[in-house]
């Protein structure tokens, strides 16, 4: 994903209006509104509450226009490779439609922060972007679907050493163990292991540690010139046919072609 413009509390009077039939071509738009606003949905105008976004996909109508005195809102505009729609997938984020948040202080934080990075040009700016980019996504994904839960205060102690393993797996997935071995460390059977490890992430353990070893290879892919062999060994894989497999499965693409369009 990459950004190309961006803008924070625009703020826009009573006659603003945005209406593409055919999106902006390939570019995909994020806009949070800050006041209601009319948004057109297949066809049919619709009043959203203030704290609603889109998520607008390439080529998708986009239509919205003040409704009050006064339009406020947030928005990017960013480019999207076949791996970032992947990832949006697994987020279960919605597309071209508006999504009422509860609060969406802390999405607006991000997008001030990217914002600030985006047209100053500091050292480093263009990487903070592309983190501050990816942490609102998958904040905004938690907002939506909230699957972290508490555990009842008995459990407490399990509940911090179940977020420790978690944060472990994704931290250093080329040493995890079995789920089994995970099981007997936290004194537990490897079933009552498995339903209290889904019942507080709400996915169950291989799911997170697939994901980490998949997030591991691509950030190795992208940034290294390791070949495949090395790359599976520090993702946690048995061998590069492994790695090639599982990755293809769960991206679309294989190792080699995702190396040349993160480049």
């Amino acid at each position: 994903m990459e950004i190309h413009s961006i803008g924070y509390h625009h703020i826009h009077d009573k006659d603003f209006v945005i209406d593409r039939p055919e999106g902006c071509g390939w570019s995909w738009l994020f806009v949070l509104y800050k006041t209601p606003a009319i948004v057109r949905v297949d066809g049919k105008d619709v009043l959203v509450k203030e704290n609603s976004f889109i998520l607008y996909s390439s080529m998708a109508p986009e239509y919205y226009r003040a409704h009050g005195d006064e339009f406020i809102n947030d928005w990017f505009h960013f480019t999207v490779e076949p791996i970032d729609e992947v990832l949006f997938r697994e987020l279960a984020l919605p597309l071209n439609r508006p999504v009422l948040l509860e609060n969406a202080d802390e999405i607006s934080t991000l997008i001030r922060s990217m914002t600030h990075e985006f047209y100053t040009g500091n050292l480093y700016s263009a990487d903070l972007v592309d983190l501050y980019l990816k942490t609102l996504f998958f904040k905004l994904s938690r907002l939506l679907h909230s699957t972290v839960r508490t555990l009842p205060e008995s459990n407490s102690s399990r509940y911090d050493s179940m977020i420790y393993l978690r944060e472990d797996i994704y931290r250093n997935i080329r040493d995890v163990g079995t789920v089994s071995e995970m099981a007997r460390n936290m004194s537990m059977s490897q079933s009552t292991f498995q339903h209290t490890y889904k019942k507080i992430f709400g996915t169950n353990v291989m799911s997170d540690i697939n994901r980490a070893r998949i997030l591991q290879a691509q950030m190795l892919l992208s940034t290294t010139n390791l070949p495949l062999r090395k790359i599976a060994e520090r993702s946690g894989y048995t061998s590069e046919f492994h790695l090639m497999r599982h990755f293809k499965t769960h991206t679309g693409l294989t190792p080699t072609e995702y190396r040349k369009k993160s480049r």
